[in-house]
């Protein structure tokens, strides 16, 4: 009797455990396959790209490392950081065989004859410092996102990498999952007609809790003045986000032009509106990026919609899509679902197999960036 009922009880949560763990078991094997190793140092070409990266930091491992370990034609030759101790601990767990660490390592690493391009990983205010360091020593450049913080500071790359005539390539990895790309396929290469009148929205909130932790401070009146290079440094973590949406934006729908109808920045959130001048039409775009939203704590996602015929274009978080996504069409009140996964691939290493440094690289687009950071940040610069 006793274990009729315990079985009766447990039962449907064990079922509910089942059903959850099938669910997130693809997601699962996805994010395992992230780290593996599947071409080792000495077996990649000879004539393979050598990369150096200036800083030992987590999204270099994603961006470059996790990515250049599945590809024969990329090796990965030396890492600087400013401790001499973590540029040496991560040489040897990530098997690069040579590291510089202290004050000089970075221009030692710009030094060497065994690299041919540089990963530029470090916090965005050190950007265009050693993104001109390096192209002044004969180094093409792979550029972190948000490539810069000015307008200004992106006139001064572009000028360097014409006058070097070496390649700076911002690394937008989302563009290049099979995702986005079928997304950008459906609104401009006329995928689906309906579309051909839509407006957009895009929305980046990923909680960040320190961030809650300052507002509720600042709601409450509790939290001290910030001097003006905490505040810097806000803006600049609003940047990282608000890039998303903005690059995404302007990338997938093809737009030439953009005007700010309406803007609105505080300490953790970002909004506007927009108005674009597509190829064919002008039409509107909402974004909204926010760090500090407890009632939407991720969502990563745009979308596009046709009020007149009901008819909408949705994906989900485009951002990491190789980890989960979903790209919704709603026509006439049916709704179907695609999921594009490849095979497996993350965004970085898709932006690694679609790229060819020598011919097709997406070089850095002074126009393209300029207008992405006169959204905002010319009324109010960061630097």
């Amino acid at each position: 009797m006793r274990l009729s009922l315990v079985v009766s009880c447990l039962g449907p949560g064990l079922a509910l455990l089942a059903a959850a763990l099938w669910s997130i078991w693809p997601v699962i094997l996805r994010l395992r396959r992230i780290p593996q190793v599947l071409v080792y140092p000495e077996n990649k070409d000879k004539d393979a790209l050598r990369i150096g990266i200036l800083g030992a930091s987590f999204i270099a491992r994603a961006a470059v490392i996790h990515a250049a370990d599945k590809r024969q034609d990329v090796l990965v030759t030396a890492v600087a950081a400013r401790s001499e101790s973590k540029a040496k601990s991560y040489a040897q767990q990530h098997r690069i065989p040579a590291f510089h660490g202290g004050a000089t390592a970075y221009r030692e690493l710009l030094a060497r004859e065994d690299v041919d391009a540089v990963y530029v990983g470090l916090p965005t205010a050190l950007h265009l410092e050693w993104t001109l360091a390096a192209l002044n020593a004969g180094k093409h450049v792979l550029l972190e996102k948000p490539a810069v913080l000015s307008a200004e500071e992106a006139h001064q790359v572009v000028k360097t990498m014409r006058e070097t005539q070496l390649l700076v390539f911002e690394a937008a990895h989302h563009r290049y999952h099979p995702a986005a790309r079928r997304f950008k396929q459906l609104m401009t290469f006329g995928g689906d007609s309906e579309m051909a009148s839509a407006s957009f929205d895009v929305r980046f909130s990923m909680l960040d809790p320190p961030s809650l932790l300052n507002s509720i401070k600042d709601t409450l009146g509790l939290s001290v003045s910030l001097s003006s290079e905490d505040r810097r440094r806000e803006r600049i973590k609003n940047l990282d986000r608000w890039w998303y949406c903005v690059d995404m934006l302007l990338w997938s729908t093809g737009a030439y032009e953009a005007e700010v109808v309406f803007a609105k920045e505080e300490r953790f959130s970002i909004s506007a509106t927009l108005k674009l001048q597509l190829p064919n039409r002008s039409t509107t775009a909402t974004l909204s990026m926010a760090r500090d939203s407890w009632r939407d704590p991720f969502t990563w996602s745009i979308s596009a919609g046709n009020r007149s015929s009901e008819t909408s274009l949705r994906l989900q978080n485009f951002g990491f899509p190789f980890i989960w996504h979903r790209l919704d069409l709603i026509r006439n009140g049916q709704q179907t679902s695609e999921q594009l996964y490849g095979a497996g691939e993350t965004t970085s290493r898709a932006q690694g197999l679609n790229t060819n440094w020598d011919t097709s690289a997406k070089l850095l687009d002074e126009d393209l960036l300029t207008r992405m950071l006169l959204f905002f940040l010319r009324p109010k610069p960061l630097i």
